[in-house]
């Protein structure tokens, strides 16, 4: 598995830039660029910082049969729903899933 190209195909996924995955994970852009020449290795904390980023775990990262492994397809649906929504929609969903619990 090529890792960079890994990182590309989530951010794509997310739609979140190069760019972006740099501000929120404070790794900068020339150490991306870096790494995807391979003259850098990424650390697992690396890995760890970038799989927070794109809200997956490092199983999911690493998967390569499933892009969600261990979930059912209702668990998958909603997170590649999730993975669409700014800040505001996600805090949003919560408040609604959060009242409908307590129906």
């Amino acid at each position: 598995m090529n890792i960079m190209e890994r990182i590309d195909e989530l951010c794509k996924q997310r739609n979140i830039s190069k760019y972006r995955l740099s501000q929120i994970t404070g790794i900068s852009q020339s150490a991306f660029s870096k790494m995807a020449r391979q003259q850098s290795s990424l650390s697992l904390e690396t890995i760890q910082r970038i799989c927070d980023a794109l809200g997956i775990s490092l199983a999911q990262f690493f998967s390569e049969s499933k892009k969600y492994p261990d979930l059912t397809l209702s668990q998958i649906q909603l997170l590649d729903s999730w993975s669409l929504l700014d800040e505001k929609k996600r805090a949003y969903a919560l408040l609604m899933i959060k009242n409908l619990i307590d129906l």
